[in-house]
C-alpha cells in the first residue's frame, strides 16, 4: 500500500485521540451552578436537576435559585433544600416562627438588617423595627446585614421571595458555602446538626448526580486513630437519652470516657471547619464546645463536650495532633468525648474506624 493511502487513516486516528482527550478534560473545568468545592467537602457534580426536584419544587423558584447561585457561588440545590425545610417552598403560613424568624427563608430580622442596629439590643435577634426599617437598604448597609434587593425595587424584603432567596445565598456564601464549606455554612444558619443533615439530604436528592460517592473503609483500615484512650460509655445507635430519658433516640457517635482536661487528638489529618460553642448563650446545650474537622473525600469528624479548644477554623491539623481537652460542656452528665464520623453528611459507627470495641 502506498504511503499516501495511509494518510486518511492516520488523520482519523489523530482526530479520535483528540476528541477523547477533550472529553476527558471537560469535567475538570466545568462544574456548573457554583458547585466548586474545597478539598474534602465533596460536590454535587454538574448540579443537574433530578426527577425528585422537578416533582417537588415549584417550577417558578428554580430560576431564582440558579440566579442566586450564579451570583454568590452557592449551590442552587442547597438554597432549594433550605427553602423546602424552612417554609415548604413558601406554603407554611404565617411564615413567622416562634422565635421571630420571618419570611420565605426564615431570617431573624437582626441577621437581615445587621446585629449592630440599635433595635436588636436585648431582643435575641427579633429586633424592634418598623416594617419600613425591615426593608431599609440604608440600614442594612450601615449595620452589615445580609438583606439583598434582588428585584431592584429599592427594598430588601424578607417577604419577597426573590429577595429572601438571594439574601440566604449571600448569608451562606459569607459563612463558607462559596468556598465549598457547605455543612459549616448551613450550621450557622440554624445552629443544629440535625438541621444540617436534613438540608444535605434534600440538597443531594435534588440533583441527578447525587453527592460524590466514596467507599466506606474496611474496619481498622481508614487511616484513623483513637481520639482519646478510655472506655466506650455509650455506643453508636439508638439508646435511652441520658438526660431526657427519650427511648430510641439515635446516638450519632460514640461516647468515650475520659477525665476532664485529658488531651483530645485529631483522629486523622484535615482542616478545622468549626471550633466553638454550639450555643454560646447556653453552655448546657447540645455538644457544648465542639470541633469539626474535614478530612477530605467526604469524611468529617466531630469532637463534642470539650472543656477547652486549642485550634481555630481554617487551621490544618495533623493526625494525632492535640486539638482540645476532654470535658462535660453542653448536654452532658459527666466528662467524656462525644466522637462522630460522618461520610457526605451521613453518620456512621466510628468504632471500627478507630479500633473501639
Amino acid at each position: 500500500m502506498k504511503k499516501w493511502l495511509l494518510l486518511p487513516v492516520i488523520l482519523s486516528i489523530i482526530f479520535a485521540i483528540g476528541l477523547f482527550v477533550i472529553f476527558m478534560l471537560i469535567p475538570l473545568f466545568m462544574i456548573g451552578g457554583g458547585q466548586q468545592a474545597s478539598a474534602g467537602t465533596g460536590s454535587w457534580g454538574a448540579g443537574t436537576i433530578s426527577q425528585i426536584a422537578e416533582n417537588e419544587i415549584p417550577a417558578e423558584f428554580i430560576p431564582i435559585y440558579k440566579e442566586a447561585a450564579e451570583k454568590y457561588g452557592v449551590p442552587w440545590n442547597l438554597l432549594a433544600a433550605i427553602h423546602r425545610i424552612e417554609t415548604r417552598f413558601s406554603t407554611l403560613k404565617p411564615m413567622v416562627s416562634k422565635v421571630g424568624a420571618e419570611g420565605h427563608m426564615q431570617f431573624m430580622p437582626c441577621t437581615f438588617i445587621g446585629w449592630g442596629a440599635p433595635g436588636c439590643k436585648g431582643t435575641n435577634g427579633k429586633g424592634h423595627f418598623s416594617d419600613e426599617e425591615k426593608t431599609s437598604l440604608e440600614l442594612i448597609q450601615k449595620y452589615g446585614g445580609y438583606g439583598v434587593d434582588a428585584d431592584g425595587d429599592g427594598k430588601a424584603d424578607m417577604w419577597n421571595v426573590k429577595d429572601a432567596i438571594f439574601s440566604a445565598a449571600h448569608y451562606l456564601a459569607a459563612n463558607g458555602a462559596a468556598n465549598g464549606e457547605y455543612e459549616k455554612a448551613v450550621f450557622t444558619y440554624n445552629q443544629s446538626q440535625e438541621y444540617v443533615a436534613e438540608v444535605m439530604k434534600y440538597a443531594t436528592l435534588y440533583v441527578e448526580d447525587g453527592y460524590k460517592p466514596i467507599e466506606t473503609v474496611e474496619p481498622g483500615k481508614g487511616g484513623f486513630v483513637r481520639p482519646v484512650e478510655g472506655p466506650v460509655t455509650s455506643p453508636f445507635g439508638p439508646r435511652v437519652h441520658p438526660i431526657t430519658g427519650e427511648v430510641g433516640k439515635p446516638h450519632k457517635g460514640v461516647d468515650i470516657g475520659c477525665s476532664k482536661g485529658t488531651p483530645i487528638q485529631a483522629a486523622k489529618a484535615g482542616k478545622v471547619t468549626f471550633a466553638g460553642w454550639q450555643d454560646a448563650s447556653n453552655p448546657k446545650k447540645g455538644y457544648g464546645q465542639f470541633i469539626w474537622i474535614d478530612h477530605g473525600g467526604g469524611y468529617r469528624t466531630t469532637y463534642g463536650h470539650l472543656s477547652a479548644i486549642e485550634v481555630a477554623v481554617g487551621q490544618d491539623i495533623q493526625i494525632g495532633q492535640e486539638i482540645g481537652k476532654c470535658g462535660s460542656t453542653g448536654g452532658s452528665t459527666g466528662p467524656h468525648l462525644h466522637f462522630e464520623i460522618a461520610i457526605n453528611g451521613t453518620h456512621v459507627n466510628p468504632a471500627p474506624y478507630v479500633g473501639l470495641k
